[in-house]
């Protein structure tokens, strides 16, 4: 009886063991408030609660074995190491769901997909920046959700789609930093890609690319910061899925031509203008009246078209940093807003009709510049939104 009941306590301790072990991972919100760690000496003391890794910019090149004593892992960041080759431990930790490699020294991307268990969990895989020449075939083993290859300037980038087009979950497609010319054309064949950057790849023949890129049902985001752009393709018109489009960082857009087009976007609900040098919004951005986001920031503006009114769904608009004094009016008719960002302007008052913006969440406001009254008046325009006052910094 007595060693009936020692084996049943054994039992069930293995039992209670495995089940902690085997404990579901982290969800998104849960995992970006754990700890990060940055230390291995002291994150091996507490092992099992480490779930953030980051061990980016200390000289490693190679990790140290007891790497696979965080099984609760899920996200490692190596960038910026000294690596040669990619990690081999890392294959046998089950939870890991996002690895950054990027900018180390790796040229072969040696994925071990023998075992089924393999990158059981893996979802997003940074290896950019790095003097890769392949990416092995057995990626496609791996559930991907994520990958960036931004920076691999000595990939042939054709033979990566021969890869790359057999990953059924591929979702987000880093392509920025590569110098090309062209669009491969086995990008539209991935069936489920929602979001590609091209950023900082000047010399792509645009015209033809996104006509290409248009043929796509699935693509909802793109990406093209940095890519000293004058005017964009009319073909963006032609998209039927596309609701962001990033163009900030090309300092030489032109406006009008580009307003032009978005506003022929179907379903674009998403315009990112930030950091292009507009020293004036044309009268036409109140033409843009199906986005529920725009991004102004890091701009020259000195005011806002009464236009800007008409965008009756908007709700969230970045103004900050630029050089504006006054709001019009008009700007009390966005009833749909629930951020506003408008620090580091020289704003001194906001227009009495902004009171009816009920559903106004949080907004940013300059700390210098409004008075104490007005910002007293504030409290009560608004007693359930989050007012933070931001102090002037150099636009860098």
């Amino acid at each position: 009886m007595f060693q009936k009941l020692i084996l049943s306590i054994v039992v069930l301790l293995i039992s209670t063991n495995s089940f902690a072990q085997s404990k579901s991972l982290l969800s998104e919100e849960e995992l970006s408030e754990a700890k990060v760690y940055t230390n291995i000496d002291k994150a091996l003391k507490k092992a099992a609660e480490v779930y953030i890794l980051d061990l980016s910019s200390q000289g490693i090149d190679k990790l140290p074995k007891t790497i696979t004593r965080f099984r609760n892992l899920q996200k490692l960041i190596l960038t910026d190491n000294q690596l040669t080759e990619f990690p081999p431990e890392l294959a046998r930790m089950k939870k890991l769901q996002t690895i950054y490699v990027d900018s180390n020294q790796i040229e072969t991307l040696y994925l071990n997909t023998s075992d089924s268990r393999s990158f059981q969990n893996l979802e997003n895989l940074y290896v950019g920046f790095n003097p890769l020449k392949a990416i092995p075939e057995n990626v496609k083993n791996i559930d991907l959700m994520m990958v960036s290859l931004a920076g691999c300037k000595y990939l042939d980038i054709n033979r990566v789609f021969t890869s790359l087009a057999s990953i059924n979950t591929l979702e987000q497609l880093d392509l920025s930093y590569l110098n090309l010319d062209t669009i491969p054309w086995e990008v539209v064949n991935l069936y489920g890609l929602t979001t590609l950057d091209l950023s900082a790849n000047p010399a792509m023949e645009w015209d033809t690319s996104i006509a290409f890129l248009s043929q796509s049902k699935s693509i909802e985001e793109i990406i093209l910061k940095h890519n000293k752009l004058v005017e964009i393709s009319e073909s963006f018109k032609k998209f039927k899925n596309l609701q962001v489009l990033d163009l900030s960082y090309n300092d030489k857009l032109s406006l009008r031509q580009v307003l032009d087009v978005t506003k022929g976007i179907e379903q674009l609900n998403s315009l990112n203008l930030s950091h292009c040098e507009i020293r004036e919004l044309p009268k036409s951005i109140g033409e843009q009246k199906k986005l529920w986001d725009l991004y102004l920031q890091h701009n020259r503006l000195t005011r806002v078209p009464i236009e800007l009114g008409n965008l009756e769904e908007l709700e969230n608009i970045n103004l900050s940093y630029n050089d504006i004094s006054e709001l019009p009016e008009e700007f009390g008719s966005l009833q749909s807003l629930e951020k506003i960002y408008i620090s580091n302007n020289p704003l001194e008052f906001l227009p009495k009709d902004m009171e009816s913006l009920n559903d106004l969440k949080y907004i940013e406001l300059p700390k210098e510049s409004l008075s104490k009254d007005i910002k007293k008046s504030l409290k009560k325009m608004w007693p359930y939104a989050k007012i933070k006052y931001v102090e002037n910094n150099i636009d860098e």
